[in-house]
């Protein structure tokens, strides 16, 4: 049973899209699940829409990771998505925590020699789930 949604959009032309992915890995966006929400199983789930800048057809590429904490913390999940000229891509990671804290999920993207545009929309949200325990399995 869902317990707890947050999360962050931005449309494509909003905010600082589109956004040039560079070789250094930069921060998209942060997600925050806060402690008295977090007991549970939290399911994060990001899509962003981005194009290949380069007009040689040549294929672009982009890595995208999900780390906990900061845009140097540790990687709990990790793509590289390429195309030729527009991408979609999706990541869906999930962790079950027993520990009430505040989680933080961070975001990030890389692209080496400039290959990759962010043009939007960009999604990133969290879900917390209570797993429902049946007192009473066989019905009796």
């Amino acid at each position: 049973m869902l317990k707890y949604s947050v999360q962050n959009k931005a449309d494509a032309g909003t905010h600082a899209l589109p956004f040039q992915v560079t070789g250094q890995e930069n921060v998209l966006s942060t997600l925050i699940i806060p402690a008295s929400e977090s007991e549970g199983r939290i399911v994060i789930e990001a899509s962003l829409a981005w194009e290949n800048p380069l007009l040689n057809w040549d294929i672009g590429e982009l890595d995208i990771r999900l780390r906990r904490n900061d845009g140097q913390g540790p990687v709990l999940d990790w793509l590289q998505d390429s195309c030729y000229q527009e991408g979609f891509a999706e990541l869906r990671y999930e962790e079950t925590v027993e520990q009430t804290a505040p989680y933080v999920y961070c975001l990030t993207v890389q692209s080496a020699d400039r290959r990759a545009v962010v043009t939007g929309p960009l999604v990133i949200q969290g879900s917390v789930y209570e797993d429902s325990v049946d007192e009473n399995p066989d019905g009796t």
